[in-house]
């Protein structure tokens, strides 16, 4: 009877904790910065056709419409807290987005982190978006933003660490539309303006891995290593009381 008391005791508790294991997997499972290429910042602006609203990420498609840089855009104003955080590098380094995709899925902030920056409610199909975000290093269709601004011209910060790698500056030929592009036509690939000088250049910078952009695979070694332990002792226990038995 003690045997038996225990061993349903043990699996009891390793049912528990498999539903929070599984109940913390989406939480877990969004990819930070160093999972895009921050070396280089596009600029693109379109119309939502598609949207999935709830965390890690909500999810916005957005079928491109222009690419071109606009001319005030290094000048524009951003929250104060992305500046502190290289957010007016990135506006002057920002290059046109001379990708093949006539749709861009993006990757929001949560949407905890959304609200406690100003944006109230959803981005609903039919909206206008400005974006400058990075390419995913492995899906050139996604994009994760550094800044969107919405149909209103409310900016929103979508990052709150440090990047990995800062945004090289974008030169001539990468602030214009690229020639032959299939989006933003009618548009001057001459009017684009220079965010000059090399003093954009790729540099290091600490705090990557902490707040909503941590790893996943620390996360999932601790977790892991957490129900192992867990099992270890279970087992011990319920040979020790079967014996006892």
């Amino acid at each position: 009877m003690r045997l038996r008391s225990s061993a349903s005791a043990l699996a009891t508790t390793v049912a528990a904790l498999g539903l929070a294991l599984s109940t913390a997997a989406p939480a877990a499972a969004h990819h930070g910065w160093e999972h895009y290429d921050t070396t280089a910042a596009y600029y693109v602006s379109g119309t939502v056709t598609g949207v999935r609203w709830g965390n890690p990420h909500p999810e916005v498609t957005l079928s491109v419409e222009e690419t071109r840089v606009p001319d005030d855009w290094a000048d524009r104003e951003i929250p104060s807290d992305l500046e502190d955080i290289g957010g007016r590098q990135v506006m002057e380094a920002t290059r046109s987005y001379s990708g093949s995709s006539d749709e861009l899925t993006l990757f929001l902030a949560p949407i905890e982190r959304l609200s406690a920056w100003g944006m109230e409610g959803e981005v609903e199909e039919g909206e206008k978006l400005e974006v400058v975000g990075y390419l995913d290093r492995e899906h050139d269709d996604e994009l994760r933003p550094e800044l969107i601004v919405l149909e209103d011209g409310q900016t929103v910060r979508q990052r709150s660490v440090p990047l990995p790698v800062a945004p090289e500056a974008a030169g001539d030929g990468d602030r214009a539309e690229p020639e032959g592009s299939a989006t933003g036509s009618g548009s001057d690939p001459g009017s684009g303006t220079e965010a000059g000088g090399d003093d954009a250049a790729r540099t290091s910078a600490s705090g990557s891995g902490s707040g909503d952009d941590s790893s996943d695979t620390t996360v999932w070694l601790v977790t892991g290593g957490a129900v192992l332990l867990l099992f270890a002792g279970g087992g011990y226990y319920v040979v020790r009381r079967g014996n006892r038995a």
